[in-house]
């Protein structure tokens, strides 16, 4: 065997971990996992989100409260005002005008504030009944998760023996590569799952490049080390 072998070889049983491991994060159970996982996210940001205005709006709540008791106060004492004018002979109709026009500026204040109060009650009562039912589907997927969680967990227990041996035959196969091939190796497997591709019918078995006759018999000795023109693999052959 000589040094293209053995990195073909470590290349074959790198692979082969690569699909147990890939086997075991897409079975229907992890594909559910990580769909729980994703809703369950979108859901906690959903609470967050309403708790953080229901707060807002309940701080809103006391200023409210507070504006429409000075509108009112202030028109009751406008009013109390506009009535001592009534029965006041001295006064003037442009007074009562003026006390009129205040007086009517006041109750849209106070209509305004009112309804501004109103409508921001309602909201808080329609957040907390939707933070009520988001936080129940929450509780429902959470224990749907936890379930799933387990089946992927015993799923990964049992492949673990699987997964150890081929964790060892890659090791074992990794140790009777040249070290400088193995380093040229990691540099293109940064850019390539398989570093190495196989020639089939003079053209690189990675990106189907059609391969110049020099190169092709310069492979054929099976001792050098040619890389694809167009892809950067490592060429190998039988």
């Amino acid at each position: 065997m000589n040094k293209l072998d053995a990195l073909w070889e470590y290349q074959q049983s790198e692979l082969a971990l690569e699909k147990v491991e890939s086997r075991i994060k897409t079975t229907p159970s992890r594909q559910k996992l990580n769909k729980l996982h994703a809703f369950l996210s979108e859901q906690q940001s959903l609470i967050t989100n309403i708790q953080k205005q229901i707060e807002a709006r309940r701080t809103s709540v006391d200023k409210l409260a507070a504006q429409l008791d000075e509108f009112e106060r202030k028109y009751e004492l406008e009013l109390s005002e506009f009535q001592m004018m009534e029965g006041d002979e001295e006064c003037t109709a442009a007074e009562m005008t003026e006390s009129r026009h205040a007086l009517e500026g006041l109750l849209s204040q106070v209509d305004t504030a009112r309804r501004d109060l109103y409508d921001t009650l309602v909201w808080i009562e329609k957040a907390t009944a939707e933070y009520k039912e988001t936080f129940a589907k929450a509780g429902k997927a959470k224990k749907e998760y936890d379930a799933v969680r387990k089946q992927c967990e015993d799923e990964i227990a049992a492949a673990q023996p699987e997964i150890e041996a081929a964790k060892a035959s890659a090791a074992k196969f990794r140790s009777a590569v040249d070290p400088l091939l193995l380093k040229k190796y990691d540099a293109i497997k940064r850019h390539h799952a398989a570093p190495m591709a196989k020639v089939e019918n003079n053209q690189c078995g990675g990106c189907n490049m059609s391969l110049p006759t020099a190169t092709i018999k310069r492979i054929s000795t099976g001792t050098a080390l040619v890389e694809c023109e167009n892809c950067g693999r490592i060429l190998y052959t039988v």
